[in-house]
């Protein structure tokens, strides 16, 4: 049978009021008018009535507070609330024509909500913008027609080899048109730009302008020397990389890199570039960063002159800028190309490189508020000592906890998850994040602060829900130093703030926590420690031991997660995740992982549904509303989240998908006689009764046609076309007069 928490005394302020009046006639007979609400007798019966209800709500929360406190003991905190993060770019538009460096820990605003940058940033005085050149199809009738037009240039560049002397070969003429980089925007906050496959050369070029009205060379003495951060955020809409076992460093494959050139302009002959010197480099190719580049002097800080015009955007020339404006501003290029891969005898996979932004003067931002030396009294020399912060939730990684020694020097303690594994002299502390509570060690596991030390922290706190802001709402900074011409702006979402756990969600959790104690080693450990992710809604998870995505033996020693968002704006109940939130969920997996598991976190593998229904309205039900009915019923019968699926609970994984189950599915709403007829279509199979779905496949239903009588053909559904074959879309592009 359930525990029951008892009541000590379930009587009200009434019930006891009421109750001390039947008892006067009893002990105070001569009192016989108590019924009059002024008399003072009653008065004072009222005040130990209230009182009474008082004592006895307090005595009713014992049972409470001693369970509270048998789960206090559990150790099992409340899970903290989570900071969002983002990056954001700073330009310098009107402001004065110089380099401004500043620490992390700069302030800016997304309204009331305050971030904090992560990196340090040289806001230099130059715009810069991105372009790439865009091939022209060999297939195209255009590219035939440019290529006589242009053969004038063929012949010329033979004439001149063959004048020099130099060898003849081949010239074969490929035709590309320069475009700028598409930025995101509200409506489309993650472009997809793929580095490798869009580009004629594989590479984009960073434009180096300088202000408006702004002698190029007071510029390039302005930004000499000096650091420039380049922000990078790689397509949304791919995988995040695997959990690898862990291994050493000298086993791991390399990790594909860009390479970040500058005009090399004593060259004069051809195109050549000069690398530039890398401070700090990140996975940009995986995850958000900022690359840092050192840039050179003055005098380098240039690019070529072309006497030819024919030769401007040629060869491995930067594209040709069409706008003379942009042209007269033009300081420098940097061309961003992914290294060729080492040969170390590993064949190593493809490399992918897609982008959705990528500029400069970015910082890496988390939506925190910082404090500084903020005191927490003396230590009392007593065992298991425990002091709060004022502010919650601390972010753990920034907290810095100091005791001041006897002769005034402040020591620094280290943060630690265990306690009990310290030993005595080890200066540890624990921290509950989510209370802010910081607890020390009783002497023989962790130390103690002596009697009369001070003790203070500096840290971070924040988080919620309101750290999510679109692109373009970091728009403010209170920072005097960039106030008058400069101005902040986030290019992409932020993404990761979430709520922090409450009490009752603690306590629903804290059997999960004694089953897997935050280790994954069980299939339903890597289910309930996923679904705990902070920083992200996870609507379902399913966990496929043995299967590795994208092959079809057991793979031992693998383990892959299928995690579906809780919410989706655009298809409810086929929400897609993309890829900060697949390695949010990695990111969390990873330190409470076996160092032996390979663990691949993926979305679903939606396969289109094309459904066409022909049913019999029952007598007395109106029609509109049935065919309404049934739609919505087909919608959450092939959803992949609850109360879709069979069993309410999305559609399971590896389950038959087959056209009479669907027909059960219709016959059972309300109002429909029976079903007519039905045509399905999977994919690229048009009318079947079955299909199989494999490893990551969840049904999608991408058309549906209902109406009385008989069923639409799939074709009419479709306007024609074959369910998932691939459209057919003409889009004239124009050649520039000026390229070739």
């Amino acid at each position: 049978m359930p525990l029951e928490l008892p009541v000590l005394d379930d009587r009200n302020y009434e019930q006891l009021l009421d109750d001390a009046k039947r008892r006067i006639p009893s002990h105070t007979p001569e009192w016989t008018n108590f019924d009059v609400e002024s008399d003072p007798g009653i008065t004072l019966v009222q005040l130990f009535a209230f009182l009474t209800d008082s004592l006895l709500y307090r005595a009713n929360r014992i049972p409470e507070r001693n369970r509270l406190k048998f789960l206090q003991l559990l150790g099992v905190p409340l899970q903290a609330a989570a900071a969002a993060e983002g990056i954001v770019a700073i330009r310098n538009e009107r402001g004065p024509v110089q380099a401004l460096s500043l620490k992390p820990g700069v302030a800016v605003m997304a309204g009331n909500v305050r971030f904090l940058t992560r990196n340090g940033l040289t806001v230099l005085p130059v715009e810069g913008q991105v372009y790439y050149k865009r091939p022209i199809d060999a297939d195209s009738p255009r590219h035939a027609e440019l290529t006589l037009q242009f053969d004038a240039v063929r012949q010329a560049r033979l004439a001149q080899a063959a004048a020099t002397g130099a060898s003849t070969p081949e010239i074969d003429l490929r035709f590309y048109e320069t475009m700028s980089l598409k930025l995101p925007t509200a409506s489309e906050p993650n472009p997809l730009f793929d580095l490798v496959n869009d580009t004629l050369d594989g590479a984009v070029y960073v434009a180096l302008l300088a202000p408006k009205n702004v002698a190029l060379d007071a510029v390039r003495e302005a930004i000499a020397n000096k650091t420039l951060s380049i922000g990078v955020v790689p397509a949304l809409a791919d995988d995040a990389p695997p959990l690898l076992p862990q291994v050493r460093s000298a086993q791991r494959l390399p990790v594909p890199a860009l390479v970040y050139e500058m005009p090399d302009v004593s060259a004069t002959s051809s195109a050549r570039y000069s690398r530039l010197r890398v401070i700090q480099e990140p996975d940009v190719l995986s995850q958000v960063g900022v690359v840092q580049l050192e840039l050179p002097g003055a005098t380098s800080l240039t690019t070529w002159e072309f006497g030819e015009p024919l030769d401007e955007g040629s060869g491995d020339y930067p594209p040709r800028l069409e706008d003379e404006k942009i042209k007269a501003r033009l300081l420098t290029w940097i061309r961003i190309k992914v290294a060729a891969p080492a040969t170390t005898g590993v064949q190593s996979p493809p490399v992918i490189a897609r982008l959705s932004w990528l500029g400069i003067n970015a910082a890496q931002v988390r939506q925190s508020v910082s404090v500084v030396n903020e005191q927490l009294g003396s230590g009392t020399g007593e065992p298991d000592q425990s002091v709060k912060l004022a502010n919650t939730p601390v972010i753990v990684d920034s907290m810095r906890l100091e005791t001041q020694n006897d002769d005034s020097t402040w020591q620094l303690w280290r943060l630690t998850d265990d306690l009990l594994a310290a030993d005595g002299n080890d200066l540890v502390y624990a921290l509950d994040p989510e209370a802010g509570e910081i607890r020390f060690g009783d002497g023989l596991r962790g130390a103690r602060p002596a009697a009369g030390q001070r003790i203070r922290a500096g840290y971070e706190y924040g988080g919620g829900v309101a750290g999510n802001v679109a692109v373009g709402a970091i728009n403010a900074a209170p920072d005097p130093r960039l106030q008058g011409g400069y101005k902040v702006e986030n290019p992409v979402p932020t993404w990761g703030g979430d709520e922090g756990e409450t009490t009752a969600e603690g306590e629903r959790n804290i059997p999960l926590y004694l089953r897997h104690r935050d280790r994954l080693v069980t299939a339903q450990d890597f289910k309930d420690v996923a679904a705990r992710t902070p920083g992200v809604d996870v609507g379902r998870v399913e966990v496929l031991p043995l299967f590795k995505p994208a092959r079809s033996e057991s793979s031992p020693g693998v383990v892959t997660l299928m995690v579906v968002p809780e919410y989706d704006a655009v298809r409810p109940r086929w929400p897609v995740p993309d890829r900060l939130f697949l390695q949010t969920v990695c990111d969390y997996l990873d330190p409470r992982r076996l160092i032996t598991t390979e663990v691949y976190v993926r979305g679903p593998e939606y396969l289109d549904v094309y459904l066409t229904v022909g049913l019999r309205v029952r007598e007395g039900y109106f029609r509109d509303v049935v065919i309404q009915d049934v739609r919505t019923r087909l919608e959450e019968y092939l959803s992949a989240l609850a109360p879709g699926g069979p069993d309410a609970t999305g559609w399971p994984l590896s389950r038959r998908l087959m056209k009479k189950d669907l027909e059960a599915a219709v016959t059972r709403v309300a109002g429909v006689e029976y079903v007519q007829s039905m045509q399905m279509g999977v994919g690229s199979a048009a009318d079947i009764d079955a299909r199989d779905l494999t490893g990551l496949q969840l049904p999608r239903l991408a058309k549906l046609g209902v109406r009385e009588g008989e069923a639409e053909s799939l074709a009419g559904l479709l306007g024609e076309t074959t369910p998932g074959g691939p459209a057919v879309e003409v889009l004239p592009v124009p050649v520039s007069r000026t390229k070739c």
